[in-house]
């Protein structure tokens, strides 16, 4: 089944991700929400405070829920995807600026 998830990202990474798409961490993951805004909850606790989130489109196949964070924490599940996400992947772009 395909479904929308959602990769935020501090805005500086902004224009490498629209060129480079979104590549894997050292682990070879990359961490996805259901919303934007959930997305975005790990990056503002980290103190990061202009945000984008990224929607793609996955097959849920390929995603995994992950269970390294405090679902009770964060309010939401998170779910890891084991390859890079090309450019032409990204569907959409949310932006916040936290604080203003």
């Amino acid at each position: 089944m395909i479904e929308k998830y959602y990769h935020a990202s501090s805005y500086d990474n902004y224009y490498s991700i629209l060129d480079k798409g979104i590549k894997t961490d050292r682990f070879g993951e990359i961490f996805l929400c259901k919303k934007p805004e959930e997305a975005a909850r790990f990056l503002v606790v980290r103190g990061i405070k202009d945000i984008v989130a990224f929607e793609i489109e996955l097959d849920d196949s390929e995603v995994k829920e992950s269970f390294d964070h405090s679902e009770t924490f964060f309010k939401c599940k998170a779910y890891t995807l084991n390859r890079d996400i090309k450019a032409d992947e990204i569907l959409d772009i949310t932006r916040w600026e936290v604080g203003s």
